[in-house]
């Protein structure tokens, strides 16, 4: 009996020891602890990919995602990174934890676990988050003289300070990101590389909003610079793509009830917007966007790359 049990015991531990030999796949989703990143961790941690997930400054806000999660998934991985994209130091710290917290998950140097790379931080400026440059200008707009500002010399010129921190945050940091990603990102397994735009920035797709004009000059960045790497990483089986989400349910449009002049409430003012400008008729759900992420990053989407995808429901088409 006593050798029988040696014999299962050891059975059972030669199984446990190939299950945690087996790598699991890691997705880094900047912003993947609110919205529609959250949204995006959600379908990838139940396809089994272990995340890397930024945040900005809400700490517990992050931990209770996490949890979430873990609640759902029990043996997905999550580590949490906050800080503001912009800055250099935060995105340093998102490969340190990739580098040291997920070492174990590395065979060798090039056999990295990183297969999928989902730029989705963003914000609008002093409205629905803080940033380190203490910005709070709001929606700025082009050739409406909102740029204009009197310096101490009494000099009258644009301030392009909200501008530069747009740039930055979707310009900048996602030029790193891919960079340092496919640095990482082995072509025997192949990987996913996604960010996520914005309604009226790409020109063939949408009118443009003047009220987007900040934050639509670094989402331009990020859907022209794609194309480049798309080329690039298409020969190490890496797609990257840019995906342009709708009018999805997040906790964005409460932050910015409070600046609405007409005093509806943000349900009610879904339901509009979606009536006139929604062929589908329905407010998306930030999960809706994450089953799109997750077709791109499987096999049967890879063939898909370069592209920047409207997921709307058909709003760009109206």
């Amino acid at each position: 009996m006593l050798c029988f049990l040696q014999i299962a015991f050891g059975t059972v531990q030669a199984i446990h020891q190939q299950a945690d030999s087996q790598q699991r796949p890691l997705a880094i989703i900047t912003g993947g602890t609110r919205g529609i990143g959250f949204g995006i961790a959600s379908v990838l941690a139940g396809q089994g990919y272990d995340l890397i997930l930024t945040y900005n400054t809400n700490v517990d806000a992050a931990e209770t995602s996490k949890f979430r999660l873990l609640d759902s998934h029990p043996t997905c991985h999550i580590e949490c990174v906050g800080g503001d994209m912009t800055l250099v130091s935060t995105r340093d710290k998102i490969f340190a934890c990739l580098d040291t917290k997920f070492k174990d998950n590395i065979d060798d140097a090039s056999s990295s676990p990183l297969q999928v790379l989902v730029h989705n931080a963003g914000q609008y400026i002093g409205i629905t988050s803080q940033n380190s440059d203490g910005l709070n200008d709001g929606a700025l707009a082009f050739g409406d003289g909102s740029l204009i500002r009197k310096n101490e010399d009494g000099v009258e010129r644009p301030d392009f300070s909200s501008i530069q921190y747009y740039q930055r945050l979707y310009g900048e940091a996602w030029i790193d990101l891919c960079e340092r990603c496919l640095q990482r990102m082995n072509s025997r397994h192949g990987g996913s590389i996604v960010g996520i735009s914005s309604p009226g920035v790409h020109p063939s797709l949408y009118r443009p909003d003047r009220f987007y004009s900040a934050p639509g000059c670094g989402k331009t960045i990020m859907e022209y610079s794609m194309r480049i790497f798309a080329k690039v990483a298409a020969e190490r089986n890496i797609n990257v793509n840019i995906v342009v989400p709708g009018i999805v349910q997040t906790d964005a449009w409460d932050s910015m009830e409070k600046y609405r002049q007409d005093g509806e409430t943000t349900e009610v003012m879904l339901k509009r917007l979606v009536e006139y400008l929604v062929p589908l008729k329905r407010v998306q759900q930030p999960t809706d966007i994450g089953e799109v992420i997750a077709f791109l990053c499987s096999p049967s989407g890879r063939f898909i790359t370069g592209l920047t995808l409207p997921a709307d429901g058909g709003q760009h088409i109206r």
